[in-house]
């Protein structure tokens, strides 16, 4: 029994430990240092927002917006496959979440790169589609409408994570899936604190970015831009503006 787990958590982390970012710029771009940190000025501003990230973002500025896509889902495959495996051949065993977890962990902190890895976004979601693929899909539809309402990126970009806890909960009363959903929360949040300190210093500066340019800096400009017709807050205050 206590076999399986650590063989289900090795496999997990050895795997999670795969950075398809830095081996595609590998391929791609041999020359330029994977591990460089990504930096993005602030229009306005002297302030410059700094990510040391090594995940498909790091991809995505280095090799552009394709090899960023392809980095994020080898990221999101590479959760998947042991966490499918796992399951299909141990369904009544939690093995798999051991798996899953340490698939998140081994991005985050691969043994193969001096454990500075990514942020594990893109993995996490790979588990998460293999525990609940439509919740998934639903909590992301919903933080996608929430953030284009409201013009806020990081709340369509995150939203899903959070509101995947409460989901969970009210589709299985899983404790375990709960524990889960609750621990690849708190690994994401964790290694996000570099930039969440930068992002409240720089609340605190009066020097945040705009949203147009969060939305730049994490791919999703394209996306932010098509939704800001169904910016209620924005509607509300031309409507306002108008009326005086």
């Amino acid at each position: 029994m206590v076999g399986f787990y650590v063989l289900a958590g090795l496999a997990g982390y050895l795997i999670g430990s795969i950075s398809f970012s830095r081996v595609l710029i590998s391929i791609r771009a041999p020359k330029v240092d994977a591990t460089s940190t990504i930096e993005h000025k602030i229009t306005g501003s002297d302030k410059v927002f700094v990510s040391s990230s090594t995940g498909a973002t790091a991809a995505r500025f280095q090799l552009g917006t394709r090899y960023g896509c392809l980095a994020a889902i080898l990221d999101i495959l590479k959760a998947i496959v042991p966490t499918l495996i796992i399951r299909l051949w141990m369904p009544d065993e939690p093995y798999y979440l051991i798996a899953a977890t340490m698939v998140i962990i081994g991005h985050n902190y691969p043994i193969y790169y001096g454990f500075k890895g990514g942020r594990g976004l893109s993995t996490i979601y790979g588990a998460f589609l293999v525990i609940d693929w439509l919740g998934v899909l639903v909590t992301n539809t919903i933080g996608l409408l929430l953030g284009g309402l409201f013009g806020q990126v990081l709340l369509m970009r995150w939203a899903g994570l959070v509101l995947m806890i409460p989901w969970i909960w009210f589709q299985t009363q899983d404790f375990l899936l709960l524990a889960f959903v609750l621990v690849a929360n708190a690994l994401f949040w964790i290694a996000m604190l570099p930039e969440l300190k930068q992002y409240f210093y720089l609340r605190k500066t009066g020097d945040l970015p705009n949203e147009e340019e969060v939305a730049e800096f994490m791919g999703m400009g394209g996306v932010y831009r098509n939704i800001q017709r169904f910016n209620v807050l924005k509607l509300f205050r031309k409507n306002s503006d108008d009326d005086v």
